[in-house]
């Protein structure tokens, strides 16, 4: 395996991984009241994987800060190590590409001529053939040496985000939000300890809070608090992911702790539900009545 074998196989390998951990993490154990986000649904992962390997990684290596990375290091030794230390730079090019990528599958933009679709879907067979298709020189109107796929130009016939609210509907999970593209770029930048961490401190809380004994007991209020603070100091959407999942897992989150909480963190039920939509969302389809 070459350097730049062992650089590539490493970063793909591991923005993988850890993007696929956190959102593993926050899959309930239990089984839900009503139909779940995207990030928290198995269901999700088999696509996200596609999605991933042949649109957001080719798109982030073809970047050249990126590519450039792989000269700096030795990567046949100690790589991970290397790489998980230049991800602890938030502003590192890593995190740059990823965006860059995730933008460029996300824009919806008018599709092209009829004709170029049709040709471009007879010679694709990859998942993301509906997806995407790259013009070449005929195309763009240029002569010359055709170019490879990286330089070429991308040009969306639907976009992701409409991709994947076809793929809610066929398995059943909720429809996504048009700016849940913040929660795949937010979801680099979390490391899977910390989201560890966080739903420990809420289970901490809600344990002693409800089902210690009188003395032992947290103040009222306690558990709220966790999930409030955890809410807002992960990534856009995903502290809001990792609360529905303690209103799957935990007994006493139930819909009426729901709905004193969705109202407590807003001046109007509008603007918290505003803020948390998907909470909101499964709070109102939940069977359960309200009891306090």
């Amino acid at each position: 395996m070459t350097a730049v074998d062992d650089y590539t196989s490493i970063l793909q390998t591991t923005l993988l991984e850890r993007t696929r951990r956190n959102m593993e993490q926050l899959v309930p154990e239990k089984t839900p009241a009503a139909a779940l986000p995207f990030a928290l649904t198995p269901a999700f992962f088999e696509l996200y994987n596609e999605v991933y390997r042949l649109g957001v990684f080719p798109l982030m290596i073809s970047r050249r800060p990126v590519k450039q990375l792989q000269g700096h290091y030795d990567w046949t030794k100690d790589g991970l190590q290397q790489l998980n230390a230049i991800m602890e730079d938030r502003t590192n090019p890593i995190f740059t590409a990823w965006d860059y990528a995730w933008d460029a599958m996300w824009d919806e933009r008018t599709a092209p001529k009829e004709r170029s679709v049709k040709k471009d879907t007879k010679e694709k067979k990859s998942l993301l053939a509906s997806l995407t298709f790259w013009k070449n020189d005929k195309d763009t109107g240029k002569g010359g040496k055709s170019q490879s796929e990286p330089e070429q130009q991308k040009q969306p016939l639907e976009g992701l985000y409409k991709m994947l609210l076809q793929h809610a509907n066929k398995k059943a999970y909720m429809p996504l939000l048009h700016d849940d593209i913040k929660v795949f770029k937010g979801l680099i930048r979390v490391h899977p300890n910390r989201i560890r961490e966080a739903y420990k401190e809420i289970t901490q809380f809600h344990n002693q809070e409800f089902m210690f004994a009188s003395k032992e007991q947290t103040k009222p209020g306690a558990t709220s608090d966790a999930m409030t603070k955890w809410m807002y100091t992960l990534p856009d959407r995903i502290g809001e992911f990792l609360v529905l999942k303690a209103a799957v897992d935990l007994e006493h989150i139930n819909k009426a702790f729901l709905q004193k909480f969705i109202r407590q963190s807003a001046r109007t039920q509008e603007d918290a539900e505003k803020a948390m939509p998907y909470l909101a969302a499964y709070w109102k389809a939940m069977q359960h009545s309200v009891t306090r």
